[in-house]
């Protein structure tokens, strides 16, 4: 006997187009790479999780936690023009991975030697390193130098090694002492003035190394750099903006200084040991960052005037 039953027809579907091929590639490359950030963060999870302690404790360090975010967000801002094109390298990817791990060894290795602040800066900038490589390596080149910004300013996250720390505090101390200075000796007082004290005949104060400002310093320095990249064109100018950063946060810590100083003379003796001088340094900060608008401001009016 003859079947009469026809075979099933065959369901064949149409070939993706270059498009959905190009999408799915992309959403594939994606999946790897944040499989690798996966995979960083349980290598990197001890020294991370006594950096985040360390910035919740530490009132330098509490910015640590934004910075992530911060690129996180221009990242995704700037998605459309960095991951235009991405490509793989794996030329310079591979070998930044190899330096970040071989330096996060080492740096489990000799904990004991370094000491704490030293240790969190080795694996902080080793885990930097793990990021640099695997974006290159799962994005290319040039796409990397597309995203040069916001990956570079990850390095705010790496806290400073302990001798460096201590020069830059001692340089921004010498800096607002200086400032206070500047500001008695125009306001027509002569206090005598011995290493990083003023003698008044009723109060003698000392500029502290936890007075250096060092804080709204690099608070300043960071908004200089977001400023100068989306306001200003010229490079010079930007980098302009971040070396007034320096200065416009010493000469507002000075006039802090001699403010609470000129108060507790005239005003209350004991204004030193209140509110005013301990968090009082927020309003002296919107006083810096007003300068750096206005620095700002001109930059801009003389680029237009340019174009």
């Amino acid at each position: 006997m003859q079947d009469n039953e026809s075979p099933a027809p065959l369901i064949s579907f149409p070939p993706a187009s270059p498009a959905e091929a190009l999408s799915n590639g992309r959403r594939r490359r994606f999946l790897y790479y944040f499989a690798s950030l996966f995979i960083g963060i349980c290598i990197f999870a001890l020294p991370l999780k006594d950096l985040m302690a360390m910035s919740v404790r530490s009132e330098l360090y509490d910015y640590i936690p934004l910075m992530y975010a911060l690129c996180g967000y221009l990242l995704v801002r700037e998605r459309k023009e960095i991951f235009e094109n991405p490509g793989r390298s794996w030329g310079y990817g591979a070998p930044v991975l190899i330096v970040s791990l071989v330096a996060g060894a080492a740096g489990l290795n000799y904990t004991e030697v370094l000491k704490p602040e030293n240790y969190l800066c080795v694996m902080s900038f080793s885990f930097w390193l793990y990021l640099m490589g695997t974006f290159i390596l799962f994005f290319g080149a040039r796409t990397f130098v597309k995203a040069i910004f916001p990956l570079l300013m990850l390095l705010f996250t790496v806290p400073l090694p302990a001798t460096i720390l201590a020069e830059v505090v001692e340089l921004l101390r010498k800096g607002s002492y200086l400032s206070a200075s500047w500001i008695f000796h125009t306001f027509g007082f002569v206090p005598i003035e011995r290493g990083f004290s003023f003698a008044f005949p009723q109060i003698s104060i000392e500029v502290a190394k936890e007075c250096s400002g060092i804080h709204a310093c690099i608070a300043l320095v960071i908004m200089a750099l977001l400023f100068g990249r989306y306001f200003l064109h010229s490079r010079g100018n930007r980098l302009l903006l971040v070396i007034c950063a320096v200065p416009i946060a010493t000469f507002k810590n000075g006039v802090r200084i001699a403010a609470l100083t000129l108060a507790s003379i005239y005003i209350d003796p004991h204004i030193l040991s209140t509110v005013w001088h301990r968090d009082g340094g927020i309003i002296i900060f919107g006083l810096g960052f007003a300068w750096l608008a206005l620095i700002l401001f001109a930059m801009r009016k003389l680029e237009k005037r340019k174009a």
